[in-house]
């Protein structure tokens, strides 16, 4: 889904401007370059549903790379599909939230009404049955994906009816209420500043006044939001009533998805769910009675300080004057107007603002020693990939504010001194990709992005790639090795990517939660983020397992996991007591309730990492929960690395037995001290902690 502006220097020859994703002859129209071998593939296997010898064979020929080559790196990524499948394809989540919440359940019944096991295609070719790691809409667990669209809260019983519906195009993007663009372009003159204030003048000229939001995101599609969006708009149509019905991203209360926002100007936001299409009426008649209930809305956001989500939920990310008229891209022009890098550097490190991908590295550091580097171009590239089971908060913001992701890469590159740009998106996160390609190509056509942005001197193209699948894509070099068409290995540092990173140029990597802070830093200042959390500042967490109200949450660092689980979770969601939470991941641990009070700050005793907390009641195997995290990192091991290829197969074989823990102690020490990344580093840690935790489940004394 590259789109890029004309020609730009740093990026192999041809380079251009493609789109290529419904072409029915994809490769021809590529550059004939290596770094396009991911797109490539990907136009295939969307236009073919595989990728087949002869497929991989014409893009070798046209990218003028090996075939072997070509094989290693389509065999690599487990989102390319080698053998051909069945005319449908129904995948069942398996992931830890999932599993919690009955996906092997889900599992057995499609098995039995398909007359299949899990990884065969039926005798006909008609449909193909497949378990996944996660489908990353862990919040409405357990999910089950039919014809490439999600449907979430399934039980056992609802199979026969999911199999047996017409076939889906897939995922489905909700049109846009926009009722006026915003002029093409920003003013000629003036600065920075007042051509963006002439902007966001324009746009609050077209405001759309009261409004019925309606949280349309990956989650809320899954258990109907479109449905409850159309049904919405017709029902105010006919009623006549003074509301604009429009969709906007998930304000994180999943649990009540589809969720139904009232908005009017001069007053607190109203937040009512589930709201189905069935019940659309019985709300405006509430409504009209004055009688809406909020309380368990109010309830989840009262604990909350929400700075990265502010906009979530109350803006639609399909319309640029709706951003604008709520702020976005002022931080920048203003930054823009000032003219200083540095102070933008000063402010991001004075915030003591660290990377939220789970190994807190602080972001002002890299941007510095990019700028101070030698070479051209520099990069900026974000890491939107989020390919941990259990987490999916960047999902979050991509659908819900797509562009303060892109202010926020166009501050980075600013400071860090870069004029490239890439959005490495996750290949399965498909509203994701398509809300920030809609921002995108907004931003463009305003003079946001590109040449001479809002007249200075500071251009930035920028890119969207997708990935393929691949848990190592954490590792920011392994991502670098991506972009340039080939597998995602680590590569060895020294060098670092701020030296010598994408095509040997300087290169900074963040991910989209921690650019996501850097508008409002940079607008408010840093010695206000830093008064937050500690000095730490905000964290987002993805909530699912056992809990009544799942959802995406943006807390301050140093809150426990009592605080998330009790009193913005609502506690159990079946009336069983907690027995543990997984918090952070397939890296991160195994938490025991007696820890639940420790504040959750990074290298604490609880480590939030990435931020995922699934809860697990005590009717659930731990056991079983640490096996699966396991087989998961073992699977997604590059195989670069002996102790990480060779050590989490080896650590996974001693689980499936009667457990020698002195023995996986041992082995885990070589592979975290052994192994080349962080995946192989932290892969033992959620065995580990489990063993230590919970030795009655592995029968361990």
């Amino acid at each position: 889904m590259g789109e890029v502006g004309a020609r730009a220097e740093g990026f192999p020859g041809e380079a251009r401007a493609v789109d290529l994703s419904d072409s029915p002859a994809p490769s021809p129209a590529f550059p004939r370059e290596r770094t396009w071998l991911l797109p490539a593939l990907h136009a295939t296997q969307r236009t073919e549903g595989w990728l087949s010898p002869d497929a991989l064979e014409r893009i070798a020929a046209h990218l003028r790379v090996p075939k072997s080559e070509v094989w290693a790196v389509a065999s690599h990524y487990p989102e390319f599909r080698l053998a051909q499948p069945g005319r449908r394809i129904v995948r069942v989540c398996t992931g830890v939230s999932c599993r919690a919440r009955g996906g092997r359940d889900l599992v057995a019944a499609c098995e039995r009404a398909l007359g299949i096991a899990a990884g065969l295609t039926t005798a006909d070719g008609a449909v193909t049955l497949e378990e996944m790691d996660c489908a990353f809409a862990c919040s409405v667990a357990p999910v089950v994906e039919v014809d490439h669209a999600y449907r979430g809260r399934v039980a056992p019983g609802d199979i026969d009816s999911l199999l047996s519906a017409p076939a889906h195009a897939g995922h489905r993007e909700v049109a846009s209420a926009t009722i006026a663009p915003v002029g093409s372009r920003a003013p000629v003159s003036g600065s920075p500043a007042q051509r963006l204030a002439a902007l966001a003048g324009d746009a609050g000229a077209r405001s759309t006044g009261a409004r019925l939001i309606v949280g349309v995101g990956a989650c809320s599609l899954a258990v109907g939001a479109d449905q409850t969006l159309a049904a919405l708009r017709a029902e105010v149509a006919r009623r006549g009533l003074p509301f604009a019905a429009v969709a906007a991203g998930c304000n994180g209360m999943c649990w009540a998805a589809p969720a139904v926002t009232v908005a009017r100007d001069g007053q607190s936001p109203r937040v009512m769910g589930p709201v189905t299409a069935a019940a659309v009426p019985r709300l405006l008649d509430a409504l009209a009675a004055n009688a809406l209930d909020d309380a368990a809305g109010r309830e989840f956001m009262a604990p909350q300080h929400r700075v990265l989500l502010e906009r979530c939920g109350l803006t639609d990310p399909g319309d640029i004057a709706d951003a604008l008229r709520r702020g976005a891209y002022a931080a920048f022009a203003q930054a823009l107007t000032d003219g200083s890098p540095e102070r933008v550097i000063e402010e991001v490190r004075a915030a003591g603002l660290a990377g939220r991908g789970g190994a807190y590295f602080q972001t002002a550091v890299k941007w510095a020693g990019c700028r101070a580097a030698r070479g051209t171009p520099k990069f900026i590239v974000v890491n939107a990939e989020e390919g941990e089971p259990g987490i999916f908060k960047d999902r979050h913001l991509m659908e819900g504010d797509p562009h303060r992701l892109l202010e926020a890469m166009l501050l980075a590159a600013f400071a860090a001194g870069a004029s490239r740009g890439i959005l490495y998106i996750h290949g399965e996160a498909e509203l994701s990709a398509q809300r920030v390609a809609t921002a995108l190509a907004q931003a463009r056509a305003h003079g946001l992005v590109g040449d001479r942005i809002l007249g200075s001197d500071f251009s930035l193209e920028v890119e969207i790639r997708r990935g393929a699948g691949g848990f190592v894509l954490g590792e920011e070099t392994a991502l670098l090795e991506s972009i340039e068409g080939r597998r995602a290995m680590p590569r060895p540092r020294p060098p670092f990517p701020v030296e010598a990173g994408l095509f040997g140029k300087p290169t900074v990597i963040n991910n989209v939660e921690t650019l996501a802070a850097v508008p409002s830093i940079v607008a408010r200042g840093g010695a206000w983020f830093a008064s937050l959390g500690g000095g730490r500042g905000t964290k987002l967490f993805g909530l699912s397992g056992h809990l009544k109200r799942p959802g995406v949450v943006e807390m301050e660092l140093g809150c426990t996991l009592r605080t998330l689980i009790d009193t913005v979770g609502g506690g159990s969601s079946t009336g069983r007591p907690i027995r543990a939470a997984v918090v952070g991941g397939p890296s991160g641990s195994i938490v025991h309730p007696r820890q639940f009070d420790e504040p959750l700050i990074p290298r604490g005793p609880v480590n939030p990492g990435t931020g995922g907390v699934v809860t697990l009641d005590d009717q659930t195997s731990v056991r079983d929960a640490v096996r699966t995290l396991l087989a998961f990192n073992t699977r997604e091991s590059c195989g670069k690395c002996t102790p990480c290829r060779e050590g989490t197969a080896r650590l996974l074989t001693m689980l499936d037995g009667p457990v020698d823990g002195a023995g996986v102690k041992a082995l885990s020490e070589v592979i975290q001290v052994a192994s080349l990344c962080g995946l192989g580093q932290a892969a033992p840690f959620a065995v580990l902690s489990g063993l230590a935790e919970f030795p009655d489940e592995f029968g361990v004394s």
